[in-house]
């Protein structure tokens, strides 16, 4: 079966050749997962309903996540989820990154992290999840209710999805080992200033760095540690095309990013 899209009067021999590009370094979808995931602090969980019996239950969830990146959160015992969870804890959290309103919410990157949702019972284990839920959800005064349970998610199972045309299972113990993107809470502004202000420097940077010549205006859509995404404005039939130019080093904070980009941008111009 294959894997992309059909595309109704779609034909990919009248695609003209690509110019040639460097390889530029990307997050692997274990990183995406983990950053998509610790960016959000809602989720849409699903549990097996005691009544009726078997029948997917979906419910909205609060949580944060400790150092392997699984879930915990704080569950109601007046709840119908928690009902569930007491009898099966087999169960799943959906997260989905922010849509800006207009958007088109399925080109929108999200994951489902599948597994058995466990009460913590430890003290110590409890501490620690309650510090992590709250540094999530700082408003919730409910942890310290007699009827509220700390529950976390064993996660066994990831699916990811980046959209249209990008995604794969990914391996638990990967996405556990993953650290978030250090620029997602910056990326937005650092997107917004280089399309504001420095328009003309990515094209400059689309010309060396990814091998288009044919790009005559560019728009960064997206950033992180190891590059950045333009869609541009090309020369030929295609006119338009989107792709990756990655940092020389991977970049962990906005200013580094401003260093690195500008000195690409000298060295380009030598």
């Amino acid at each position: 079966m294959s894997g992309g899209h059909v595309i109704p009067g779609y034909d990919a021999g009248s695609e003209p050749a690509e110019p040639p590009t460097n390889p530029a370094s990307e997050p692997s979808h274990a990183e995406r997962v983990r950053t998509l995931v610790a960016s959000q602090t809602r989720g849409s969980l699903a549990t097996l309903a005691v009544d009726p019996a078997g029948t997917p239950f979906g419910s909205i969830i609060t949580f944060g996540l400790d150092g392997r990146g699984r879930p915990v959160s704080f569950v109601s015992t007046l709840a119908e989820h928690t009902r569930n969870l007491l009898a099966d804890p087999r169960a799943s959290l959906l997260v989905l990154e922010a849509v800006p309103e207009g958007a088109d919410p399925l080109a929108a990157s999200r994951a489902t992290l599948l597994g058995r949702m466990e009460r913590v019972g430890d003290d110590a284990e409890t501490e620690a999840a309650k510090e992590a839920y709250l540094a999530a959800n700082p408003q919730a005064f409910y942890v310290a209710y007699g009827d509220f349970l700390c529950v976390r998610l064993e996660v066994e199972h990831v699916r990811y999805v980046g959209g249209f045309g990008r995604m794969s299972w990914v391996d638990p113990a990967a996405y556990a080992a993953a650290e978030p993107d250090p620029l997602a809470p910056d990326a937005a502004a650092i997107v917004g200033h280089m399309n504001a202000d420095h328009a003309g420097a990515l094209v400059e940077l689309c010309h060396a760095y990814a091998g288009r010549g044919d790009v005559t205006a560019a728009r960064m859509t997206a950033v992180d540690r190891y590059g950045f995404e333009v869609v541009a404005d090309v020369t030929g039939p295609r006119q338009q095309a989107a792709f990756r130019v990655g940092f020389r080093t991977p970049q962990a904070s906005p200013d580094g990013v401003r260093r690195e980009l500008v000195a690409m941008l000298h060295a380009a111009r030598r």
